[in-house]
């Protein structure tokens, strides 16, 4: 098959939906399918907090298209109208704002190719730009869900309470599928040297905090974090925060004029070879997320596939994925109190740690392995196919 993934952001930048869609190009064409992917080429290439970051080294299937127009992680480009021409199957990753409308007009105009979208997460923001976001969900959404063949979703409960319910026949055509992790890459283990490292004896429990610092990523929950933890001062433990971005001196500016500064290390962002390393080398991965754009967390995953658990916010989708008293604990989302007595109850309990983290693994190879979800993605896309066989 011949498939493109239309994507609004792509590695190097740090984030999940890129991500993804990375993890499905790379999977499917080593099944043998021809995978091309589509995302904005950004104007700036040196400013290490923007998306707007040039692909230096990318494969000859991966195609930085020019945008004559960006705003954030938006990006309009016209001219994948013409680029989708020849392809089986367009895969569209949403939110996409200026990228998902050329699609979808040739998807209007010339029905000759399926289309698939994987609906990521409802788009949430304050002032203009919310205003902005719900005009679009207003105006623009239902005509974009209606010319899709087929709409991918991470969980049930998710697809349920999200902007594509209320639109109607959405969920008649919602596929669940969750997103996987390389249980190979992440496994269970120890890091004494990085704990040395940093001076942190084993009798320290290492809380490990792994999510963007840019305004792209205001959810991510850090303040609620720090703030629960500067009740805590009476319990052992240590903060490593990975991630960097805009807000990122800002959040260490005032870790540093306060009474957990020795407590916190900014890491920044760490190489892919070296991400493994720190959750294996941590006790307890916290995901404080505030808002439902987070739909899912592949953070969360990783630290499963580590064997360790999770504390996160119970918000639609990160509930399927870490599973309250089993696999780690869920609070109520910017409830700093209620994430302070889950934090220490886990801090002081490392029997409980381990039996979370257990189970976590067991999981993330029960559930989230990424050969089925690719073999099933494949599967769609195929049904797909042959459904437009028939119709010609």
């Amino acid at each position: 098959m011949k498939i493109a993934q239309v994507v609004s952001t792509y590695p190097p930048y740090h984030g999940g939906m890129g991500r993804v869609a990375f993890e499905y190009t790379e999977r499917l064409r080593a099944h043998g399918n021809n995978v091309h992917v589509f995302t904005p080429q950004y104007r700036n290439g040196g400013d290490p907090t923007s998306p707007r970051l040039r692909g230096a080294g990318d494969p000859e299937y991966v195609h930085r298209v020019p945008s004559p127009l960006t705003a954030g992680n938006a990006g309009v480009v016209p001219s994948l109208f013409n680029r989708m021409k020849g392809f089986d199957v367009v895969h569209l990753h949403y939110p996409f704002f200026g990228g998902a409308e050329p699609v979808i007009i040739r998807k209007a105009i010339r029905d000759d190719q399926a289309l698939v979208m994987t609906y990521h997460m409802d788009a949430v923001a304050d002032g203009v730009r919310g205003a902005i976001f719900e005009a679009h969900r207003r105006l623009l959404f239902p005509w974009i869900v209606g010319r899709c063949d087929r709409i991918l979703v991470s969980s049930k409960e998710y697809a349920q309470s999200s902007s594509l319910s209320r639109v109607h026949g959405a969920l008649e055509k919602v596929e669940i599928h969750p997103f996987g992790i390389d249980l190979q890459r992440f496994s269970p283990g120890s890091e004494p040297e990085l704990r040395a490292q940093l001076g942190i004896t084993e009798a320290v429990p290492l809380i490990i905090f792994v999510g963007g610092l840019d305004t792209a990523h205001h959810f991510k929950g850090l303040p609620v974090l720090l703030k629960a933890l500067e009740t805590l001062s009476a319990t052992k433990w240590h903060l490593l925060v990975i991630g960097d971005g805009d807000m990122q001196p800002t959040f260490q500016a005032n870790v540093s004029a306060g009474a957990i500064k020795d407590r916190v290390t900014f890491l920044g962002n760490v190489t892919d070879e070296e991400l493994p390393r720190w959750y294996r080398a941590a006790d307890l991965h916290v995901f404080p997320s505030t808002e439902r754009a987070e739909a899912f967390g592949l953070v969360a995953l990783e630290a499963a596939a580590s064997g360790i658990p999770s504390i996160a916010s119970a918000l639609p989708g990160v509930a399927s994925v870490v599973l309250d008293g089993e696999t780690g604990m869920l609070v109520p989302p910017n409830d700093a109190t209620a994430l302070a007595k889950a934090i220490e109850l886990l801090l002081l309990r490392a029997d409980v740690r381990e039996r979370f983290g257990m189970a976590a693994r067991k999981r993330a190879e029960a559930d989230f392995a990424w050969g089925p979800i690719i073999s099933k993605l494949e599967g769609t896309y195929r049904s797909l196919l042959a459904t437009r066989t028939m119709r010609v």
